[in-house]
């Protein structure tokens, strides 16, 4: 685990750095509740992808094992920016960028932000529309003071898995508020709009039982690909099945 001071009141955001230089390099962001170095720890160690390329997994402020800064106002759009700082201080450029829920949405804004820095594009099921998003609105339906007093109890008491529920005790309880209001507020463009706007080679995957509208993920531009049979955390329903749509090459595709 590496550190790189990215607040201005000196917080760390933590970050794994495995593989060869040279090369592929993904960069990969999980979702609300969880941390990028759990979520994504299994696909970088799987057969088809261990000992090929380079694979940074950034927690975000506030969560995993980056400090917490209750004077970072965790909107998307920085926490896009505390990863571009991770990735300019690795001196790395055409990365894969890879985001499942949040972290797609923050993929979006950074690849939108920094197309510099981003080659490919891929999104397992972000946060699109404003509004949407089942534990985001949970969260945001408190206030953040009662939130930090007694809704983040809630939420941790109703989580149901194991690891998910280690995760979700290390984010920071204003962090977590923070973020979940970000990710449903209204934008001048929504990061659907943002990513259709994308020219970069891009790639959605969905959990089939997500049921999502393929037809309107593909006029986004993207090569859209399904796991069979998996939600939305598909990377624990079909770790062989998302790692294979993860693996395989992209293309530019036009909206």
């Amino acid at each position: 685990m590496k550190l790189l001071r990215v607040t201005p009141s000196g917080a760390h955001a933590a970050y794994l750095d495995v593989g060869a230089t040279g090369g592929r390099t993904s960069v990969y962001l999980g979702g609300l509740g969880l941390a990028s170095t759990v979520t994504f720890a299994p696909v970088i160690g799987h057969p088809e992808v261990a000992g090929r390329g380079r694979h940074v997994l950034v927690d975000l402020v506030g969560s995993g094992w980056s400090d917490h800064d209750d004077t970072f106002a965790h909107t998307i759009e920085e926490h896009a920016s505390v990863v571009a700082a991770v990735i300019d201080a690795l001196e790395l450029r055409a990365i894969t960028l890879v985001g499942h829920s949040l972290g797609g949405s923050i993929a979006i804004s950074l690849a939108s932000q920094r197309p510099d820095l981003v080659g490919e594009l891929i999104v397992a099921e972000p946060n699109l529309d404003p509004g949407v998003g089942t534990m985001s609105a949970q969260i945001a339906s408190f206030d953040e003071d009662t939130f930090v007093s007694t809704g983040m109890r809630s939420i941790i008491d109703a989580e149901d898995t194991a690891v998910g529920l280690r995760t979700l005790r290390r984010w920071s309880p204003h962090g977590l508020h923070r973020t979940a209001v970000s990710l449903l507020a209204e934008r001048p463009v929504t990061f659907r709009e943002q990513l259709t706007a994308l020219s970069m080679p891009k790639r959605h995957i969905s959990g089939e039982l997500s049921g999502e509208d393929l037809d309107a993920l593909r006029a986004t531009g993207c090569d859209v690909r399904v796991v069979p049979d998996a939600g939305h955390l598909m990377m624990d329903d079909d770790l062989d099945g998302f790692v294979r749509l993860l693996a395989d090459p992209l293309k530019i595709t036009s909206a």
